[in-house]
């Protein structure tokens, strides 16, 4: 596996290289450098939790997106923490003594959408329309945006732990598939929704106290739609798809589903005519 976190330190390094020159024209490599660094780390800040990140996403490249994806599954992907340490003195009393194993600074979205769209805008040749009105890039802007994210991510780059994730998990092996699912519980959120990355079959899950989890499956109630049976059966929500069906046991018709889109003319009524108008 890709080993992002070293990839960012490099691609940092190389950053720094560019801007340790006084060449105007190094700076947009140094630019190029950011972005892939900010890219790194947020690919190896997805990694911690790819039990819970959906596999149709990896194909997602844009840092924004990626931790947008995140924050759905956990809000605080983006935050930094401290990890703590001590001894209780008795269950749930909080130790007199606490030692500290690190902390962890994250590349959050803030930086994200203020920062790494700018850099792009600097790799780009000026269009037509900016020839003509006379844009030009700001070097000193440029060289004092570079800088700054290079200070920030080497802060990140510096924490003495990193990707760290706490939480309620629920899990499951999946009903349908038997694939393990493992389901974060957020705190005051008594329902949430799983889903099977493995066949697509969907849950609810509830918290149903000391520390156990209901998952219900997302079945629905279908009717075989011969008006002289209407046997019902009970399949997953994400089996109803358009052009799938089944056979009735009971009375062994065809069933299927689709999409339609059924017309339906407007009938115009002609208000009635007063007397005295023309035929």
């Amino acid at each position: 596996m890709t080993d992002y976190r070293n990839d960012a330190r490099r691609e940092l390094a190389r950053a720094k290289d560019e801007l340790a020159s006084a060449d105007v024209e190094r700076l947009k490599y140094a630019a190029l450098e950011l972005r892939m660094a900010m890219e790194s780390l947020t690919y190896d800040r997805a990694l911690a939790y790819k039990a819970e990140f959906p596999p149709a996403e990896y194909e997602t490249w844009q840092p924004r997106k990626v931790m947008a994806i995140l924050l759905e599954i956990d809000p605080n992907a983006d935050k930094g923490s401290s990890l703590v340490f001590g001894i209780e003195p008795s269950l749930g009393v909080t130790p007199e003594v606490m030692e500290a194993l690190g902390t962890e600074r994250v590349l959050n979205m803030a930086t994200i959408k203020r920062h790494y769209d700018a850099l792009g805008s600097y790799l780009h040749v000026p269009t037509i329309k900016q020839r003509k009105a006379g844009a030009k890039i700001d070097a000193a802007k440029f060289r004092a945006r570079c800088d700054e994210i290079a200070a920030y991510l080497t802060e990140v780059l510096a924490s003495s732990v990193w990707n760290t994730t706490m939480g309620n998990f629920a899990s499951l092996d999946c009903m349908k598939c038997g694939h393990p699912i493992r389901k974060r519980m957020p705190h005051g959120q008594d329902v949430v929704d799983a889903k099977c990355f493995e066949c697509g079959a969907t849950y609810k899950v509830t918290d149903a106290d000391e520390g156990q989890a209901h998952f219900e499956p997302d079945q629905v109630e279908v009717k075989c739609a011969n008006p002289d049976c209407k046997t019902s059966i009970f399949p997953w929500r994400s089996e109803i798809v358009p052009n799938s069906g089944w056979k009735c046991e009971v009375c062994g018709g065809e069933n299927d589903i689709k999409l339609m889109i059924q017309h339906r003319p407007v009938t115009v009524i002609e208000p009635p005519k007063a007397e005295g108008d023309d035929a």
